[in-house]
């Protein structure tokens, strides 16, 4: 038999005769490596037993490049002809390799057999090496092949071989003499599986924590990683490049020690009480959580290294567990189970560069380049817009606590802030620590208002020195002051980082319990008010327009002014005299004895806007002119509107 057939279609029957005999799978081995084992029993290239297999009229009906990680899906047809090469029963086949009939192709020549290749994480199942002892026993040859590996068969713990995906190749099998602790891991990640109903999904948050950690410059204080790399590296590959490849590796035993903590239910529990309530800003307020990863995690030095981390997989578990209450509702674990794309372990094919692309593999430490492509580029380049823009506005302000009904010129900053603030546990860690370093209080779980109050607080204080909260504030504006003591006496239900943020400006939890209220002097207040009604109608010709949410140059003056209407319409306590004078020095008709409604819709018409809805007002006001007080009608006939 010829290395390569002429006729591809004329050497099936030749070869189904039997010449290699019977070629059985491997449980859960890839389709592609199946049938590289069987070109070899045939004596062909996998090529070749590819060609025959898709062959149509001389064609080969197949789609995709062949490449040593690819996989293949076929037919029934292509199916059919495998069987017969094979001498296996189509049921055995399906049973044994799990891409069987995943997928029915379509091929560039029509009907007929067809196959169509595939390869790359986002489009094939994980998988790896399979076992080379394991094989050999079980086929009798020393050849490798590949299986689909669920999370804990990477370990091959009875002939201590991790079974290492790598890119671009067939897969590693790596060596564990000298790492006992990863064989130990897997059985404990076995029943960790066995007993736990969450244990699967808390394995995938747990491989996302970890490998946040190992994307961020190692600690002096860790040990285990660095002497793991040590022991499993080839003795012919690159540090830098193998720091890349083992990563799951490395980190397999923190992971599952780490799974095995966060499925645990009264864990859970202890982080919603640790809490308080309250949604944790950084894990340095949940101490219990952060003291128990350390000690499973035999770290010491972990808590006080991630007390300050306020994003990331694993603080988006804390924040849903905390939302949810643990509870065990369907919708409660999905959140808490959550994996957002952001926080997925990137792939190494992103991370490590194809055989022969020029990298220069004398580096320590391969620098890996996100790859963007589509949407993901366009939204990368709008956040940078974006963040500019929020680096304008913290140069003018000093902060980030943007209203969401604010922009800065004809960009609405505080709805894209307000917008990241909804999803921030969902942000990339790239953009998540921009903000951060720009202002870190700009995702915080309490209000922009409550944030710019702060600010304002702190400013003052700046400008004119302690606060004295036991002294009632004397040198703050009244509604300064008001604010500060309302802080004072909620002092204990405040958010931790609220708290703390107080005890920057004088105000820790002594000084709130000698706090006294802010007295007002009425008279001034008074006046203040007054100023600002004056300027209001100077500006809107009166003060029929005012509604209790009107604020004027930072003065509430609505709520003020329906203080004012309710006093002067009610007897049991009337507005002093001097004030309701100077309210009708300011407008007449501040507080009319008929509804407020009518007297803007006057303002209108007085302002001669002929739109349809003022037209319509008009031509009631004819209709009821009986009805009318007296006043309005004299009111109208100053505009010009008569009977």
């Amino acid at each position: 038999m010829g290395r390569r057939p002429a006729a591809s279609g004329a050497v099936v029957p030749a070869m189904a005769g039997g010449a290699a005999g019977r070629v059985a799978p491997l449980p859960g081995e890839l389709t592609l490596s199946f049938l590289t084992r069987l070109a070899a029993r045939y004596r062909l290239t996998t090529r070749d037993l590819l060609a025959a297999v898709t062959d149509l009229g001389g064609q080969q009906n197949l789609t995709g490049m062949l490449h040593p990680d690819s996989e293949i899906h076929l037919n029934a047809q292509a199916r059919a002809r495998v069987c017969a090469l094979c001498r296996v029963a189509p049921h055995v086949l399906e049973r044994a390799l799990p891409a069987w009939r995943r997928e029915e192709p379509c091929g560039k020549y029509g009907a007929g057999p067809i196959g169509r290749l595939m390869r790359g994480e986002e489009a094939v199942v994980a998988w790896g090496p399979a076992c080379p002892v394991c094989t050999a026993a079980r086929t009798g040859r020393r050849m490798p092949a590949r299986r689909y590996l669920a999370p804990e068969e990477r370990v091959c713990a009875r002939h201590r071989y991790w079974l290492l995906y790598l890119p671009h190749t067939s897969g590693l099998p790596v060596p564990l003499g000298r790492c006992p602790e990863v064989i130990e891991a897997q059985r404990r990640h076995v029943r960790l599986l066995r007993r736990s109903p969450t244990g699967a999904r808390a394995f995938e948050v747990a491989r996302a924590v970890t490998n946040s950690w190992w994307d961020q410059s190692w600690p002096v204080e860790e040990r285990a990683w660095p002497a793991r790399l040590k022991a499993t590296r080839p003795d012919d590959a690159d540090p830098g490049w193998w720091k890349v490849a083992a990563r799951d590796l490395i980190t397999y035993p923190e992971t599952v020690a780490l799974a095995r903590l966060l499925a645990c239910r009264p864990l859970q529990q202890r982080t919603v009480t640790e809490s308080g309530g309250h949604l944790p800003y950084r894990l340095g307020e949940l101490p219990a959580l952060l003291a128990e990863l350390a000690h499973k995690l035999q770290r010491p030095w972990l808590a006080h290294h991630f007390a300050n981390v306020t994003h990331g997989p694993l603080s988006t578990w804390a924040h849903s567990c905390v939302r949810t209450r643990a509870a065990p509702t369907p919708a409660a674990q999905q959140a808490l189970w959550k994996v957002h794309s952001p926080h997925r372990p990137r792939p190494l094919s992103d991370l490590l560069p194809p055989p022969g692309s020029g990298a220069d593999s004398g580096q320590p430490e391969p620098r890996p380049v996100k790859r963007l492509r589509g949407h993901s580029l366009q939204a990368e380049r709008a956040f940078e817009r974006s963040l500019a823009h929020a680096r304008a506005y913290h140069q003018q302000h000093g902060h980030l606590a943007v209203p969401k009904e604010d922009a800065l010129g004809d960009y609405p900053l505080g709805t894209w802030l307000s917008n990241l603030r909804t999803r921030h546990t969902r942000m990339p860690t790239h953009q998540a620590a921009a903000l951060h370093a720009l202002y870190p209080w700009w995702h915080a779980p309490w209000s922009t208002l409550w944030q710019r109050t702060w600010h304002q607080a702190r400013d003052h204080a700046e400008a004119h020195g302690p606060l004295q909260p036991a002294r009632g504030f004397p040198t703050t504006s009244y509604s300064l002051g008001e604010w500060l003591y309302l802080q004072c006496t909620r002092h204990s239900f405040l958010h931790p980082e609220q708290q703390r943020l107080l005890t920057q400006i004088g105000i820790d939890a002594a000084a709130a319990a000698a706090a006294r209220p802010r007295r007002r002097n009425m008279r001034a207040g008074a006046e203040e008010a007054l100023a600002h009604a004056r300027s209001y109608a100077a500006e809107h010709g009166s003060l029929a327009s005012v509604t209790s949410a009107t604020v004027h140059e930072g003065f509430r003056l609505g709520q003020w002014l329906a203080n004012q209407r309710n006093y002067q319409r009610t007897s049991h306590r009337p507005l002093p005299a001097g004030r309701a004078q100077a309210l009708t020095a300011i407008d007449p008709w501040w507080c009319p004895p008929w509804n407020l409604r009518w007297q803007r819709a006057y303002q209108r018409a007085r302002a001669e806007s002929q739109t349809p809805a003022t037209l319509r007002w008009i031509n009631k006001q004819h209709r009821t002119w009986p009805l009318l007080h007296p006043d309005q009608r004299h009111l109208l006939t100053h505009i010009g509107i008569h009977l």
